[in-house]
């Protein structure tokens, strides 16, 4: 009996032993390269400015590289470090996964200036090369440069995700959530951010939503954590090459995409170092890797171009200049002012007192505090609109109720585009995302009264530029079956591949 008492409590003794947390875990024997930023390299004058602690800030910096090496070492064999300032493309094709956490240079792009320095043009700066095909995560605002520069749906709606480092929506079924490890995902009842409802795809939320914590701590607290960032939601996840896997806490809407992927990039918008993510977000992150890794080598299909008007966006617009839209944003921009004035005049007390003031408080300080009007919901219609509507509230709604069918892009001199209403698409009634609208174009060519119609059709919305009807022709009636209209791609019928 004593023998059988002592064998228990040395097994007792034995697993009281065994070291708790990520030594447990057997480590994984995937090569990864994770591109940080130099823990002595300077913050720029951007990085000072939207920082609301630059002491923590640089603290944070210092610590941040180490702990993601140390951090992802505990799950995998292999981890080498290098730089932003010296990442080359080619290094990531001798590993697994190159996670990048760092702004990388531009190779191509950006603003062109005259001999006197101003602006007289602006292409997107590119970072990665057509060529890059390596599995990557890319973590918060790099991700959107990077993706923007190469046409993915990553882009830059909005440096402001992880108010409260929350995410939510998230697709619990998705691997990141559930292998190799289990996510346990604990909800926080958290009251749902303001600006979701005032916006057509938050209309109907209820007054909280049920949240999981990402991260210990959010930029909103003032203590210097960075910002993440958010990519634009809509048509995000297509079934194609791209996915939506989690939302998260943000200025720009429900939809907007905290996780997600696109061929072989993964967007983790929130910016938190490892110390800062909660057991759960760890554990997520590791499987996100895991996840990444098979798509070394995918294609990207499907494209975003940057500042694509995607419908939903007209969508949006439709519901902002609504009666109902307009009032929803109204009370929204307006019902903080007081709080905000009382906000502002503390500001200057501070700086009428002598102590110095950090640049994002002294750009708060600059920034004017006004009620507004319903002038204000129609501030981004184009002049043309203003200019023919007026203050007719009812018309701008209706513009866009006769239209929705039949917008399409058109580049202007901003860098952007604006949308246009195809009038041959509507004269014939018919969708311009419908491939109905091509078998029509196709069978015009055979009426001559009616050929320049359908070339303008096939030109504005395919890739192609066939010159003959024999070659449009051959063309449609091999690919038919394969077409899929993309909205990213410029309003696009592209091929998919077989």
């Amino acid at each position: 009996m004593k023998n059988s008492l002592h064998k228990i409590l040395l097994i007792i003794i034995m697993i009281a032993l065994v070291p708790t947390g990520y030594s447990q875990t057997q480590k994984s024997n995937l090569k990864i390269l994770y591109v940080g930023t130099n823990p002595d390299k300077p913050l720029t004058d951007r990085e000072k400015r939207i920082t609301n602690n630059l002491e923590r800030k640089v603290a944070l910096r210092k610590s941040r590289t180490n702990d993601f090496k140390n951090f992802i070492g505990q799950y995998f064999n292999s981890v080498t470090v290098v730089y932003g300032d010296e990442f080359k493309e080619e290094m990531a094709s001798d590993y697994d996964v190159t996670i990048i956490d760092a702004y990388l240079k531009h190779f191509e792009g950006g603003y062109t200036k005259d001999k006197n320095g101003k602006v007289t043009g602006y292409t997107t700066r590119k970072f990665l090369t057509e060529n890059y095909n390596a599995a990557t995560i890319m973590i918060g605002e790099p991700s959107a440069y990077i993706g923007e520069g190469r046409d993915l749906k990553i882009d830059h709606l909005c440096l402001c995700l992880d108010a409260h480092a929350h995410a939510h929506g998230m697709k619990l079924d998705h691997p990141i959530f559930n292998t190799p490890n289990k996510v346990s995902v604990a909800y926080e009842t958290i009251e749902t951010p303001a600006n979701y409802k005032a916006r057509y795809g938050g209309r109907n939320l209820a007054k909280t939503m049920q949240m999981w914590r990402v991260q210990t701590e959010g930029y909103t607290e003032g203590k210097g954590m960075p910002v993440g960032l958010v990519s634009t939601g809509y048509a995000f996840d297509n079934g194609i090459d791209a996915e939506w896997i989690s939302g998260g806490n943000n200025s720009k809407g429900v939809e907007a995409t905290a996780i997600g992927r696109h061929a072989n990039f993964l967007h983790w918008g929130f910016a938190a170092a490892p110390e800062y993510l909660t057991e759960s977000a760890k554990l997520a992150f590791i499987n996100a890797i895991h996840y990444i890794a098979p798509f070394k080598g995918t294609k990207q299909i499907t494209k975003k171009i940057k500042r694509m008007p995607l419908r939903e966006y007209l969508r949006e617009s439709q519901w902002t200049v609504s009666d109902e839209g307009s009032a929803a944003w109204l009370h929204y921009v307006n019902k903080d002012l007081d709080k905000r004035r009382e906000n502002k005049a503390k500001l200057q007390e501070k700086k009428d007192a002598g102590e110095e003031l950090s640049q994002l408080e002294n750009m708060m300080l600059r920034m004017p505090i006004e009620k507004h009007t319903r002038i204000w919901t129609i501030r981004h219609e184009p002049q043309k609109l203003k200019d023919k509507f007026g203050e007719n509230w009812a018309m701008y709604e209706n513009y866009y109720i006769e239209n929705m069918d039949y917008f399409y892009p058109i580049p202007n001199e901003r860098y952007t585009y604006w949308s246009d209403v195809d009038e041959d698409a509507k004269s014939l009634g018919i969708a311009n995302n419908d491939i109905k609208l091509l078998d029509k174009a196709i069978t015009m060519l055979k009426d001559k009264s009616k050929k320049e119609m359908a070339y303008r059709l096939l030109l504005r919305y395919t890739k192609q530029d066939f010159k003959t009807d024999k070659e449009w022709i051959k063309w449609f009636k091999k690919n038919r079956k394969s077409l899929y209209f993309s909205e990213g791609d410029g309003y696009k019928f592209i091929v998919l591949p077989n």
